[in-house]
């Protein structure tokens, strides 16, 4: 696999996951600490519609942008 479809891959899981736990999350009656973290760190992301879809797109960024560092890396070192 390329570094870009290891990112692909990294920033689909990684926003679906968050995703389907934001949204899981919302049956509670307090909010999971993991995801308060999130929210400090991904600006825009809050436990709304908007919030949930604006998570989801830095969730992507990241995951495809962690993904194709280590793909790349990983590249690298094997030669």
């Amino acid at each position: 696999m390329t570094p870009v479809e290891v990112g692909l891959l990294c920033g689909i899981l990684w926003a679906s996951t968050l995703t389907a736990w934001a949204l899981a999350d919302q049956v509670g009656d307090e909010p999971h600490p993991l995801l308060v973290a999130i929210q400090e760190i991904y600006a825009g992301f809050d436990p709304t519609w908007k919030g949930i879809a604006i998570g989801a797109l830095w969730a992507f960024a990241d995951g495809f942008l962690s993904g194709y560092a280590l793909a790349t890396i990983w590249s690298w070192l094997r030669g």
